[in-house]
Parts: structure tokens; C-alpha cells; sequence
């Protein structure tokens, strides 16, 4: 990494970072619009990504579908996800109609992928932020949970780079990432762990040891499948960044792709089996 590079990547990071911290901390509206933010661009990018492939999901339905699901998230009438889903559904199929050329099929996979891949998963951050809520819990300690979620997730990442660059003999998933190693991603799992500890232990998280332990392994794990899982989207679609809007980190889904799985199951984890009794 130049200088330059590492420069940029430092003033994204101190002119973002205290936004970020601000929006979780004080909830609300305030993360909510971080959150819509952040998704509609990581959207954008993913557009992209399909019409490298020929695809073209039209736009205007496929990022409106977002703040519509973020809404009912926020307001927490998932008992009309199915209604929203079916709609969209049927707009974005009656609109291929009205298209000249017959690339229907793709068309309308690519609308409904990126619905899912980054409307449904990026939701889970703003649904993790307002979880405590549903057990009676100080509304803060939603935001604990999002910081150890995102505070935990960089650590993985710095650990991985360090331990597979003085470690790494092993390729974790050449056909992907040539760069990872199995031991870079052992000692992000590692790095993910000792985090999750440290938060809980300094931090008023609700839950127990072996609970920080448990959720720092899925961060660990699916925070680096999720980073795979992207750079497998990007080879496929023949680009090296998802973008350059953040000077030095590329785009949106660069720099927050590691959350996209691990978020939700860390929700489900704790709803279902942390607090399902409370």
C-alpha cells in the first residue's frame, strides 16, 4: 500500500469515522438515514456489478424497494414484508413488459438479488440496533451491539492481513482471493474473538462470556465468507473495486461487504437463543 493510498485511507477514516459512531450512538433517525445511506449506494454498486454481466434491473424500482423495506424494519411491520415483497415482485414484471428487448429473466433476477443481498442483509444492522428494545433492554445497548459488531469485524479484518502476511502458506480460496490464506483467516476468527471478550467485559452487553465468545467466532467466520463472497461478485463481474467513492477503500461494499452475513445470524443468535426466554 503507497503512502498515498494509506493517506487517503486515514482521512476517510477520521472525517467517517465520528459520523458512523455518532449515527449508532445516538440511534434513531440518525441510523436509520446512516444505514439507508450507505445501503442505496452499496445498491448502486451492485447494479453495476449485473450490468457487467448484461443485465439491467430497472433502477428506480430496485433502489426505491430499499427505504420501503428499511420502513418496515424501522417500524417493525414485518408482517407486511410479504405484501411488499409480492408488489415488487409484480411492478418489476409487469415493467419488463413494457421493455423492447427480451432479457427479462436476468432483468429481473438482478432487481430481486440486490433487494435481498444488500436491502434484507444491511437491514439486519438497523434491526440489531433496535433488538434490546423487544426484551426490555436500555436502548443503548443496541448501539454496544452494533460497535462490537463493526469495532469486532475491523479487527478480523487487521489480523487477518497481518497474520496471513507473516503466516500464510496455506490458500484459503485461491479461485476468489488469491491473497487469502487459511491462517490469515484463523487468526481474524482469533481477532474477532478476543474483541467480542473485550467489549463484553468493558461494555454493559446483556449477555454472557460464552455468548461474546460464540458471537466473536461468527464474526470471525462469516464476516470473511461475506468479504468472499463479494470478491467472488466482483472476479465474476470483472472489476477490481466496487467503486471509488471512498478514496483509498474503493466502495460502500468494500468497506462494509465483511457485515452482510454475519449480521444476521448474530441477530438470530441473540433473539432466539440469548434472549429467547427473557
Amino acid at each position: 500500500m503507497g503512502s498515498g493510498n494509506l493517506a487517503k485511507r486515514i482521512l476517510v477514516a477520521v472525517i467517517g469515522g465520528p459520523v458512523v459512531i455518532a449515527c449508532v450512538w445516538f440511534g434513531g433517525w440518525y441510523f436509520f438515514a446512516l444505514m439507508l445511506l450507505l445501503a442505496l449506494f452499496a445498491a448502486h454498486e451492485f447494479i453495476q456489478f449485473t450490468k457487467q454481466k448484461g443485465m439491467q434491473p430497472n433502477p428506480v424500482l430496485t433502489l426505491g424497494s430499499i427505504p420501503v423495506l428499511f420502513l418496515l424494519i424501522y417500524f417493525h411491520n414485518f408482517f407486511y414484508a410479504l405484501e411488499f415483497f409480492a408488489l415488487y415482485a409484480i411492478l418489476l414484471l409487469l415493467y419488463e413488459l413494457t421493455r423492447a428487448r427480451n432479457n427479462s429473466l436476468f432483468n429481473f433476477s438482478a432487481a430481486v438479488a440486490t433487494t435481498l443481498y444488500i436491502g434484507v442483509l444491511y437491514g439486519f444492522l438497523l434491526a440489531l440496533r433496535q433488538l434490546p428494545m423487544a426484551f426490555n433492554l436500555p436502548e443503548k445497548t443496541g448501539a454496544v451491539w452494533v460497535f462490537l459488531v463493526l469495532l469486532a469485524t475491523w479487527i478480523c479484518d487487521t489480523f487477518a492481513y497481518f497474520a496471513g502476511k507473516n503466516f500464510g502458506r496455506h490458500k484459503l480460496a485461491p479461485n476468489v482471493s488469491p491473497n487469502k490464506t487459511i491462517e490469515g483467516a484463523v487468526g481474524g476468527i482469533i481477532g474477532a474473538v478476543l474483541t467480542a471478550v473485550v467489549v463484553q467485559q468493558l461494555f454493559e452487553t446483556h449477555f454472557e462470556l460464552i455468548h461474546a465468545i460464540i458471537i466473536g467466532v461468527h464474526i470471525g467466520v462469516f464476516g470473511q465468507l461475506s468479504d468472499l463472497v463479494e470478491s467472488l461478485f466482483k472476479r465474476d463481474a470483472s472489476v477490481k473495486d466496487s467503486s471509488s467513492l471512498l478514496p483509498g477503500h474503493g466502495g460502500i461494499l468494500d468497506r462494509f461487504d465483511s457485515e452482510l452475513l454475519a449480521v444476521p445470524l448474530i441477530y438470530m443468535y441473540l433473539k432466539y437463543v440469548v434472549f429467547f426466554y427473557v
